[in-house]
């Protein structure tokens, strides 16, 4: 019986349905990356695939991240405390987030900037949306809820105020300075050139000194 259970679970209706949409439904989503991403002049179809990967597991690892933090911080304003077991979990969380972010943060260095530059601009556009959405969500959320009078509840400014500031931190980790195409996302981890041009500097002043 629990045999069938599992055939019935695995090859049921619903199983198989979501089983074949849900590839589709990425393979379109893939699709419509590449085509604009190939009409820059330059861009390779693998270099494009790898950087639409990398800032994939960018946004994973910010997912990842976010999971960890929000509620750890959230608890700590309240003065709610959690068990060992729990902070220690977010804290893995957020260590896993980071690590996958600054990974292939750093990966995408090694790409051209042909093939990263529509995927690398979809994503930093993405997430300014996003903090742009929460801040105006959760200040509107803030407005009406003291248009009804201040709460009782003690803390209750708390999820407001943390969501309004994490919004804010992705808006300012999205923006570019006025001479620079570069975003603070984008900026994280050190360029290649940038540590070969050291190099070169580091090589020809100890050959002065010879």
């Amino acid at each position: 019986m629990a045999d069938a259970s599992l055939f019935t679970a695995m090859f049921g209706f619903v199983s198989i349905f979501y089983g074949i949409l849900v590839p589709l439904l990425l393979l379109q989503s893939l699709t419509l990356l590449f085509i604009p991403s190939m009409m820059k002049n330059g861009a390779q179809p693998r270099k494009v695939g790898e950087a639409i990967f990398c800032y994939l597991m960018q946004s994973l690892g910010i997912l990842l991240m976010t999971a960890g933090a929000l509620p750890t911080l959230v608890s700590v304003l309240a003065g709610v405390e959690l068990a060992g077991a729990t902070y220690f979990t977010l804290l893995v969380i957020f260590a896993a987030g980071g690590i996958l972010f600054l990974w292939h943060d750093n990966a995408t260095h090694a790409i051209d900037e042909a093939s990263r530059a529509v995927p690398g601009a979809i994503f930093l556009i993405m997430f300014k949306i996003i903090g742009y959405a929460i801040v105006l969500l959760w200040v509107l959320s803030l407005f009406t809820t003291l248009m009804n009078g201040i709460p009782e509840d003690a803390g209750w400014w708390i999820m407001p105020l943390v969501m309004i500031l994490y919004g804010l931190l992705l808006a300012w980790c999205t923006r570019t300075d006025a001479g620079s195409n570069q975003s603070v996302f984008q900026s994280i981890t050190v360029n290649p050139s940038n540590v070969k041009l050291f190099k070169k500097d580091d090589m020809a002043a100890k050959r002065r000194k010879r």
